[in-house]
């Protein structure tokens, strides 16, 4: 085998090499992109969560259930007892009022939700 014969086999395989490994590398860059994006469906979902209460203590349901139990016990009958007795039932009342109109309040908004494409 002369010298050119190996240079021109030599410089052969190297081209053929590089276009096989150039090949190989697009084919499998484009199916490699392909499992590398996860594909997904978005969607928008309404939600509703509870919004803070402003009197959490709920002092102002105490408060006005107590005026008005103590004005009704007032007129029912001994003033000292059923006043003290309406006022107190009226303050429960009030509070758990109160508690329930809290836990009805809420703040409506959307949210995007994204589950994987099968």
């Amino acid at each position: 085998m002369n010298k050119s014969m190996l240079i021109g086999s030599v410089f052969g395989v190297t081209i053929a090499a590089a276009a096989a490994g150039l090949a190989g590398y697009t084919m499998l860059g484009k199916n490699g992109a392909d499992s590398a994006v996860a594909r997904q469906n978005c969607y928008e979902v309404a939600v509703e969560t509870p919004r803070d209460p402003k009197d959490e203590k709920r002092i102002a349901g105490t408060v006005i259930g107590a005026l008005v139990g103590g004005a009704v016990g007032k007129d029912v009958g001994d003033k000292g007892i059923t006043t003290a007795a309406g006022a107190a039932v009226g303050a429960i009342a009030g509070n758990a009022a109160q508690k329930k109109l809290q836990e009805n309040r809420t703040v409506k908004t959307t949210e995007t939700r994204c589950d994987p494409a099968r």
